[in-house]
């Protein structure tokens, strides 16, 4: 499994370097529940909503025997990266290779930071899907 973000406006495959423990999915529908008299509370199905999606990981300092490959970003350039992405609006692809997660997102929340002195910068990245508006 491989976790990439694809800039198609900078031409920027960013694989992440280590494959996070997990990742959460979270979907759902626009349904509403409303009391009709005599039939107590009914539920409106709506549309769905956008997905949104959570990854832990880190970025590494150096090359752990688990890192997905070698040669990757020093872990401030891929900070660099996604900040760059977040405050310029823009919206790469995310693809799971091995699930069926391929869609655009929009980086919602960045959090990141150093914790063990290693130099290696451990994220919470979250996501939500993004759908282009017809023209």
């Amino acid at each position: 499994m491989e976790f990439h973000l694809l800039d198609t406006t900078n031409n920027i495959d960013f694989q992440l370097p280590v494959m996070p423990d997990k990742y959460t999915l979270k979907t759902g529908n626009n349904n509403t529940v409303i009391v009709v008299e005599d039939l107590g509370e009914i539920n409106l199905l709506g549309k769905p909503k956008l997905a949104d999606i959570s990854i832990e990981s880190f970025f590494p300092n150096q090359n752990y025997s688990f890192c997905q490959y070698t040669g990757f970003p020093a872990p401030y350039n891929c900070v660099k990266t996604i900040e760059n992405w977040r405050i310029n609006n823009i919206t790469p692809r995310l693809i799971i290779t091995g699930t069926d997660v391929n869609m655009l997102v929009s980086i919602e929340d960045f959090e990141h930071g150093e914790q063990d002195g290693s130099g290696d910068v451990y994220f919470t990245l979250t996501l939500k899907e993004y759908k282009v508006i017809p023209s």
